[in-house]
C-alpha cells in the first residue's frame, strides 16, 4: 500500500515558519525535497509505528464502517508532547468499537468519514477505552482509521434536519498556527517529529481553534496546512484558495449542512512574507478572493479573522539580519492594515465578522508576561539553537530553564511557534469578545 501525500485533500493541516535569511530558502527547498521523497515512500518503510494490535478492514467508498483510533498524551504535563493511541473499544467489552457511515473516496489520500454518530459518543468511547480521565492534559483526540497503518482521517458528523440556528461547528483555514495534523499526515507522520511536537501540531499541545471548539463542545473541521500561504507553494502545500476549494469539494457529502451555523476562522500571511518573499499586494488579493468566495459562494455569515502577530519577535530571528527583520516587520504591519480594512468592509455588509487582533495580544504578552503567567517570552522551550526546517524532523530535549519552569511558562515552544499556553490565551481572548454569547 502506497501512501500518497495528502496536500490537496482535507487531511492535510505551521504558520509561518517565520524565517529570515537566504539560508531559509534552501531549508524550505530541502523541506520540499523531504516531503517529495516521503510521497513516494512505501508504507512498509515506516519503521517507527508500533501496530502489533488493531483492526484490519478494507477501505471502501460509499456506505461502510470505520474503527476509531484514540490518541492521548502520555505525560501529566505539557512538557512532553509525545502521544500514543489505542483502538476504541465497545462499552463494557473487549470488542473493537466501530461506527457506520460512508467514506468520501476509496483512496486514503482523499478521504473523510461521514457518519450520523455524534462526536460526543465517539469521544466517550475513547475516554472509557483510555482510562486517563484523571490526566487533565491527556488531550484526547480521535480519528477514523480503517486499517492498522492508515492515516488519521477526519470524522464528519452529519447535521440533523432540525439543527436550529446556533453555531454547531468550526471550520478553520490557515497555516501552522491552526494546523492540527494535515502536514503531519502528508509527511506520513514524520513532520513535525511526534516526540517533540504534539501529534501533528506545531506546538506542545492543542492550538487555538481546538480550544475554541472545546469551550463550546462543538466539532472542529480543519483545512489549515503547515507552511501554507495565499497561493500554493512548492506544488505540494495548498494555499488559502486551494483550502477553500477543498472545503467546497468535501461539502458535497455533508447532509443538512447550513453554513449559517458554522463559525469560519481564517489566519494566513506569515509564510508569504517570511518564507516566500511575496509582496503585500499579492497576499492581500489572495485574502480578498478567499473571503469573497466564502461569503458569496459559501454563504459564510460568521467569521473570525486574525491579524498577524509580529513574527520578528520569535527566537528564530536571532539568526537573521536587522535589514531582513525590518523588511518583514514592515510587510506584516502593512498587511494587518489591509486585514482591518477587509473586516470593516464585511462588517458593513452585515457579515458577523470578528477581527481578532493577534498582533496586539502577542505584543501585550511580551510587554507584560507576568500578567499572563509567563516567565520567558524570548527563548525557545525546546533546545534548538539554529534555524533549519530539518529540525522539525528531529527529536529535541527541553532547555534546562524550560524544564525547571515548565513549558506553560514559556511563550515559544520551538524557535518559531508558540506554546499551547499561548494558544489558550488566544482562544480565551476570542471567547471574551462575547461572540458565542450572541449565538
Amino acid at each position: 500500500m502506497n501512501k500518497a501525500l495528502l496536500f490537496f485533500s482535507l487531511t492535510l493541516p505551521f504558520s509561518a515558519a517565520w524565517a529570515a535569511n537566504e539560508t531559509f530558502r534552501d531549508d524550505m527547498e530541502s523541506q520540499a525535497s523531504i516531503l517529495e521523497t516521503l510521497r513516494s515512500a512505501d508504507i512498509d518503510e515506516i519503521d517507527d509505528i508500533d501496530e502489533t494490535d488493531g483492526p484490519d478492514n478494507h477501505l471502501e467508498a460509499g456506505h461502510s464502517h470505520t474503527y476509531i483510533r484514540c490518541w492521548y498524551r502520555l505525560d501529566q504535563t505539557h512538557n512532553n508532547p509525545a502521544t500514543e493511541h489505542r483502538w476504541a473499544k465497545q462499552k463494557d467489552s473487549d470488542e473493537y468499537y466501530s461506527i457506520q457511515g460512508a467514506w468520501r473516496h476509496k483512496l486514503s489520500g482523499k478521504n473523510m468519514f461521514y457518519t450520523e454518530t455524534s462526536q460526543d459518543e465517539i469521544m466517550q468511547r475513547c475516554v472509557d477505552t483510555l482510562g486517563v480521565s484523571s490526566n487533565e492534559v491527556a488531550d484526547i483526540t480521535f480519528f477514523a482509521a480503517n486499517e492498522k497503518l492508515s492515516f488519521n482521517q477526519t470524522i464528519w458528523t452529519q447535521d440533523k434536519a432540525d439543527q436550529g440556528n446556533k453555531i454547531n461547528k468550526i471550520i478553520a483555514f490557515g497555516d501552522s498556527l491552526s494546523d492540527t495534523g494535515n502536514l503531519f499526515n502528508g509527511s506520513e507522520w514524520r513532520f513535525p517529529n511526534p516526540n517533540s511536537w504534539f501529534l501533528g501540531h506545531f506546538s506542545n499541545g492543542f492550538v487555538w481553534p481546538e480550544y475554541l471548539a472545546k469551550s463550546q463542545n462543538i466539532p472542529l473541521y480543519n483545512w489549515s496546512v503547515g507552511g501554507a500561504a495565499g497561493i500554493d507553494e512548492y506544488k505540494i502545500i495548498p494555499g488559502l484558495g486551494h483550502q477553500i476549494q477543498s472545503y467546497f469539494h468535501y461539502l458535497k457529502k455533508a447532509e443538512n449542512y447550513q453554513p449559517a451555523n458554522t463559525l469560519f476562522t481564517l489566519e494566513i500571511g506569515l509564510n508569504d512574507f517570511m518564507n516566500y518573499s511575496r509582496e503585500v499586494k499579492d497576499v492581500s488579493q489572495n485574502l480578498s478572493d478567499g473571503l469573497k468566495r466564502l461569503v458569496d459562494e459559501g454563504g459564510a455569515q460568521h467569521i473570525i479573522l486574525f491579524t498577524l502577530p509580529d513574527a520578528t519577535r520569535a527566537p528564530q530571528f536571532k539568526y537573521s539580519t536587522q535589514d531582513n527583520i525590518v523588511k518583514i516587520k514592515s510587510k506584516i504591519e502593512e498587511f494587518n492594515g489591509f486585514i482591518k480594512q477587509q473586516a470593516l468592509l464585511y462588517q458593513a455588509k452585515g457579515i458577523d465578522l470578528v477581527l481578532f487582533d493577534a498582533h496586539s495580544i502577542f505584543d501585550e504578552i511580551i510587554q507584560n508576561p507576568k500578567e499572563y503567567g509567563f516567565v520567558n517570552v524570548t527563548d525557545a522551550c525546546l533546545d534548538i539553537n539554529r534555524y533549519s526546517s530539518k529540525d522539525y524532523l528531529l527529536s529535541h530535549s527541553l532547555t534546562k530553564d524550560c524544564a525547571y519552569y515548565g513549558s506553560d511558562k514559556y511563550l515559544f515552544w520551538g524557535i518559531t511557534h508558540p506554546t499551547t499556553a499561548v494558544h489558550k490565551v488566544f482562544a480565551d481572548k476570542i471567547i471574551e469578545t462575547g461572540f458565542f454569547n450572541r449565538h
